[in-house]
């Protein structure tokens, strides 16, 4: 008889291998390595078309959330805001959240990790590879988390051997957690520790948060679900089949009865004359145009756009059409509200990580940090001057209109003072 223990094991190791199989999906078709959609023997052409959206759908999604940059305030204390910021001068900042957010935005959750071996003294942070993490929480409360596994293959340096390496995070007590780095050798199973480390806080040294909100669960929407990633095989299945249309039917071909082709001329100028009445000279050619093939990808198109709430860069792009900003806002709509979304998640733990970094750092626990993003609505700068230069004939205070316009950014002045990341 299986035990009710059996059954909640299994249910978990299934559970986390097909999380790994939906990420390894997402990250195939990131890389723009989809499943060819027409078969093709030895020898024959490739007809085969791979247009990578899911590149497109993510780093759009990126350089909306962090393109612009993000700055930090630390409550009253000038000190701890500038250690903050060789913190993240250390670790790279700009770069740092673009690789966080494409992890987030591929993989449906993001990870920073808190590191006490930089180089220049100061804590390192380091962006996890979401496929090598375990989470474990409270059965009652999966917001409490008790113990995280990062799990990874590499090659021993010294014997060149390859080796499974694991670093166990496991809550000790209320307020400390213990940090167990372990081996395995080759096909051996068995664990062999190597070193354990006390890290004397309350919070963990990672820091975690969902790409898009997924309720009742841990684990995070990605930007590339399998219904978008449908969509672009389809997308991309639609685009070869017309590439084997146009290559087969665009130079049609002739054929005919009653003949050989030593009868028919070859020379130009010359005269075809079939050899008698029951010689037939046709051309093969398609029964139809491109027209539904065409008209279907751009059905399908829309709908990728709609449901990755990315606007059709063909559109939005477009330098023939001036959009005013109000057609801006409404076009860019979608993504703006997903943006926004995602900058309540990613906030979230940027704050709680600027205030673990500050514990870290030693200056005492309970600052309160706060993120501060800049706009997110694209605006025409043509539009806004103009209003600008309307309300200051008016009466409105020059430097109300700079910092309504967000023109002191642009003149490389700060509000209040800040720590930048």
């Amino acid at each position: 008889m299986v035990s009710v223990g059996d059954i909640v094991a299994r249910r978990a190791a299934r559970d986390e291998l097909e999380r790994a199989e939906r990420m390894r999906r997402a990250w195939a078709a990131y890389m723009g390595d989809m499943p060819k959609p027409l078969r093709v023997r030895p020898g024959e052409y490739d007809d085969n078309v791979q247009v990578n959206f899911a590149r497109v759908i993510v780093d759009k999604g990126v350089s909306f959330l962090f393109g612009g940059g993000v700055a930090m305030r630390v409550d009253g204390s000038p000190k701890a805001a500038a250690w903050l910021d060789r913190v993240w001068e250390a670790s790279r900042k700009a770069t740092l959240l673009h690789r966080l957010a494409v992890n987030g935005g591929v993989c449906g959750h993001a990870f920073l990790k808190i590191a006490r071996d930089g180089a220049s003294g100061l804590p390192r942070l380091i962006v996890l590879d979401p496929m090598t993490v375990s989470v474990r929480w409270r059965p009652d409360d999966w917001e409490e988390i008790v113990e995280y596994r990062l799990q990874w293959h590499g090659v021993d340096p010294a014997s060149g051997r390859p080796r499974a390496y694991r670093q166990l995070i496991t809550r000790h007590g209320d307020r400390a957690w213990d940090i167990t780095d372990q081996v395995s050798e080759g096909d051996d199973p068995r664990w062999m520790t190597i070193r354990v480390d006390r890290w004397p806080y309350r919070r963990p040294p990672i820091v975690a948060c969902q790409n898009l909100p997924a309720p009742n669960e841990y684990w995070g929407h990605s930007d590339l679900e399998d219904d978008v990633l449908g969509v672009c095989r389809s997308l991309n299945f639609v685009l070869s089949n017309a590439v084997r249309i146009v290559r087969l039917h665009a130079h049609p071909r002739l054929w005919g009865v009653g003949f050989t082709p030593r009868d028919l001329p070859t020379e130009p100028g010359d005269v075809t004359v079939l050899p008698d009445s029951a010689s037939a000279l046709h051309l093969l050619e398609t029964r139809s145009g491109l027209g539904s093939s065409l008209e279907l990808y751009a059905r399908l198109r829309d709908a990728l756009h709609e449901m990755a709430r990315i606007p059709d860069p063909l559109v939005s792009g477009a330098p023939s059409a001036r959009l005013s900003g109000v057609a801006l806002r409404m076009l860019h709509q979608p993504l703006i509200e997903k943006t926004q979304t995602k900058r309540l998640l990613y906030g979230e733990m940027l704050a709680d990580l600027g205030s673990l970094l500050l514990e870290v750092g030693g200056f005492g626990a309970g600052h309160t940090v706060t993120i501060e993003w800049p706009a997110v609505t694209p605006t025409d700068p043509y539009e806004e001057a103009r209003t600008a230069a309307l309300l200051r004939d008016l009466g409105a205070d020059a430097d109300q209109l700079l910092r309504r316009f967000d023109l002191t950014t642009s003149r490389g002045e700060t509000p209040c003072p800040a720590s930048s990341i």
